[in-house]
């Protein structure tokens, strides 16, 4: 299918030839035709960055507007002011020929700028949650007249605390109003679902899901490194930075407090000779905004960040990523967080430092990605060495009626994510003593209760090689600064 063969205005298709976009993608095949049906449909979507959503959007939104109707018909809540710009540049682009007033609305600059570009007719505004409720707040903007409200990665506004904002634009500032929700999101978290299926009661909504398809970071070579006592994770976590040396890494955390607390116990250890800083939901938009521009500039080595980093963010000379804390959201997350390297088909490394209790996540993982993470520990002569693992036939990531499950979905009584029944979790409800960075003091795991020593991989205790059948497999020494 071309865009010439879709129903819609000449001047669009005129400048989608101009922009040198002839083919639609996945998602704009999937979104554009249902959206161009004038009715009521809504869309849920997940897709990933970079895949076409803003055009999957943008094209039946413009094609639906009417130019003579001088006030706002649609809104489009994106998460950060890079974002916005972003968006605001391919709807202009967009809208070369339909001439109609689009206007970017964020935090940093000029409120009183933006309100009198949405007073003078704005038909399309684009705006972060922020500075759009502020906004509103002062009557300067009116709903009365929109069709479309449209949630952009709306995953990356939830991690930044942006959820009471979009509640009460879609519940409240638009109650009465009833336009058509389109979210966009690259995972598809329960609140996110449940605010389109909340927001489209009675009417038709849509699912549609790209984001699944391709999955596997093919120039990311990954790892993981097994803690033998939880006491010991940070100390490990300095010895791995000490010996790969990292020229711009992101260490991922799960929490705000802390990614915090990591970086004030990072700047005082000798011998590292880096610079550090935090990127997290309790930071203002002007302060993420003022932490990326250094990291993208290289005046920053290692950021520690949460999730708000794991999606959206394309600094093409990322060379590593720690998972100092696996994600609890499940694999996708780690998807995500470790796409955020080998960008721009250059290579990169993922490390991951887990538990005894967490290896369950990472054969979870395993078998979303299909696809082994190598395990990788520390030599005598204190080189890093890795064991080459196996090649396996992982089972369908889709198979929901196994037993056992580390992120929910399983019929086990036992789950690290929740609906537990089991008195002891890595991650909240345990009455176990924990370690100030999420680590049992016990030596059960939380995921098996098992004290055998095999492997998911096999079920042997021997140390097995695949290659040539020998007994123990032969560590592969690789410097440090690989």
């Amino acid at each position: 299918m071309k865009f010439q063969e879709l129903d819609i205005n000449n001047n669009i298709k005129r400048a989608l030839d101009e922009m040198g976009i002839e083919t639609p993608t996945k998602i704009q095949i999937k979104a554009i035709p249902k959206l161009l049906d004038g009715g009521r449909t809504h869309i849920l979507a997940q897709a990933k960055t970079g895949t076409g959503k803003t055009l999957a959007f943008a094209i039946p939104i413009t094609n639906q507007i009417s130019p003579k109707e001088r006030s706002v018909q649609a809104v489009v809540l994106v998460p950060t002011r890079e974002l916005c710009k972003q968006v605001y540049s391919v709807i202009t682009n967009l809208n070369k020929y339909r001439k109609l007033k689009t206007v970017e609305v964020y935090g940093g600059v000029s409120i009183d700028r933006q309100r009198k570009e949405i007073k003078a007719g704005a038909q399309i505004v684009i705006a972060t949650p922020g500075r759009f409720m502020d906004l509103y707040r002062r009557r300067a903007i009116s709903l009365n007249k929109v069709r479309f409200v449209v949630l952009d990665e709306a995953d990356r506004m939830l991690d930044m605390g942006f959820l009471p904002d979009i509640k009460y634009i879609l519940f409240d500032a638009m109650k009465g109003v009833s336009p058509r929700l389109l979210l966009f999101s690259a995972t598809m978290l329960k609140q996110i679902s449940k605010i389109a299926r909340q927001f489209s009661q009675g009417e038709k909504l849509v699912e549609i899901n790209v984001s699944k398809d391709d999955i596997t970071v093919a120039n990311c070579r990954q790892y993981y490194y097994k803690i033998r006592e939880p006491g010991q994770k940070y100390a490990s976590f300095v010895t791995l930075l000490k010996m790969e040396q990292p020229k711009s890494s992101i260490i991922f955390v799960n929490t705000r407090r802390w990614g915090d607390k990591l970086r004030k116990r990072l700047i005082q250890e000798k011998g590292l000779n880096m610079k550090f800083s935090t990127l997290h939901g309790d930071k203002t938009q002007n302060q993420r905004e003022r932490v990326l521009r250094d990291f993208r500039d290289e005046k920053i080595d290692c950021l520690i960040a949460t999730n708000v980093a794991a999606r959206g963010l394309d600094i093409p000379h990322v060379t590593h990523i720690f998972n100092f804390d696996i994600p609890r959201e499940g694999p996708e997350i780690y998807v995500h967080r470790i796409g955020r390297t080998s960008r721009m088909e250059n290579e990169g490394k993922a490390i991951s430092l887990v538990t005894n209790d967490q290896m369950k996540m990472i054969r979870e993982i395993e078998k979303f990605m299909q696809k082994p993470i190598q395990t990788l520990y520390f030599s005598e002569n204190q080189q890093i060495t890795i064991k080459e693992k196996s090649k396996k036939k992982y089972s369908s990531s889709s198979e929901t009626k196994r037993k056992s499950s580390s992120y929910g979905g399983s019929k086990r009584k036992s789950s690290s994510y929740g609906g537990s029944k089991r008195k002891s979790s890595s991650y909240g409800g345990s009455k176990r003593k924990s370690s100030s960075y999420g680590g049992s003091k016990k030596k059960s795991s939380s995921y098996g209760g098992s004290k055998k020593k095999s492997s998911n991989y096999g079920g042997s205790k021997k140390k097995s090689s695949n290659q040539g059948g020998n007994k123990k497999s032969s560590p592969i020494a690789i410097p440090a600064s690989d």
